[in-house]
């Protein structure tokens, strides 16, 4: 992965210096080297790039979680199907359509979701359960197992998640125009959003987890 990023940036920064005005883009950068066999090696390396990437980081994941979700209605090749069905609903090619609704939008509105689960995961592992696990508890399905929680809902890692994104849902409104604005502190909290949604979904659920703990032991 370290040699794929430094020949991007490589390829990238020599197209400064070679058509005079950097080309990210790889098939911007074709269109200007030019040459039939040229393209079409280009073409061929980059559409196979595309096809094994999509597999391995876009599918299985999804597919999986669709079987794990209902057995009896998916299978892998099924999940993997709608998966695609709902990639192409999803109309990615408009996030794509300029660098600020790729960016601005659409990642850094996703890692709103990353970084509470980042926080909550860390801090449950870190802080609450001091790195003990028991591996047979994760996969049962008793009741009075330690990781049931309320019927089956960690409630607290639910609230800490919320908790956690909350403070950036107005930035994000106002990005995407469904607010005509809002205060500058939930824009700079946007504008942050993994670091803010991750520290704020952690402390409250270290909070919470502690608070319940105590109850219990009372």
């Amino acid at each position: 992965m370290g040699a794929f990023t430094f020949l991007g940036l490589a390829v990238t920064s020599a197209t400064e210096v070679i058509f005079g005005r950097v080309i990210s883009d790889p098939i911007q950068l074709l269109g200007q080297i030019g040459g039939l066999s040229t393209t079409i090696v280009a073409i061929f390396g980059i559409s196979l790039a595309t096809i094994t990437t999509n597999i391995a980081a876009n599918v299985v994941a999804p597919a999986n979680a669709l079987v794990n979700l209902s057995p009896s209605a998916f299978t892998f090749r099924s999940g993997a199907f709608l998966t695609a069905l709902l990639g192409i609903a999803f109309q990615p090619w408009r996030l794509l359509s300029s660098s600020e609704s790729f960016v601005y939008t659409w990642l850094i509105g996703y890692s709103a979701l990353m970084g509470p689960i980042g926080g909550i995961i860390l801090a449950d592992y870190y802080l609450v359960k001091r790195m003990e696990l028991n591996v047979g508890a994760l996969y049962s399905e008793n009741p009075r197992g330690p990781y049931y929680y309320k019927k089956g809902f960690n409630v607290a890692a639910m609230a800490a998640l919320v908790a956690g994104i909350l403070p950036i849902l107005p930035g994000f409104l106002d990005k995407v125009g469904i607010l005509a604005s809002t205060w500058e502190a939930f824009a700079a909290a946007y504008n942050n959003a993994w670091f803010v949604s991750f520290f704020v979904s952690g402390v409250v659920y270290l909070v919470l987890s502690s608070s319940q703990r105590r109850l219990k032991g009372a």
